[in-house]
């Protein structure tokens, strides 16, 4: 499992690593229902992704910012859904304290 740096989890604080683990499976289990095509991409990725959302957050920026964010031209609305979903999920599972 990749672990998450500055981030605390949904029980609260850094936590354990087994706290950590059950953070990051909530969020990708989410993920995988809510925005089918994450099937696509490896655990690893997703989770890293998460983790740079968590660092935007930290770094001050809101969900609505990073949700106003122009997508690149070349993204599908489907695409845009997903980033959005994923944003969402980090915020509620990898780093509550940082939204």
């Amino acid at each position: 499992m990749v672990g998450l740096v500055g981030c605390s989890t949904a029980d609260g604080g850094p936590g354990t690593a087994e706290s950590k683990a059950v953070s990051q499976q909530r969020f990708l289990s989410e993920l995988r229902d809510a925005a089918p095509d994450s099937v696509y991409s490896k655990d690893e990725q997703l989770i890293a992704t998460g983790e740079r959302v968590c660092e935007e957050l930290a770094a001050g920026s809101d969900l609505e910012e990073l949700g106003a964010r122009d997508p690149a031209e070349n993204l599908t609305d489907e695409t845009v859904e997903r980033i959005r979903i994923t944003q969402a999920l980090a915020s509620e599972h990898l780093c509550p304290d940082a939204a």
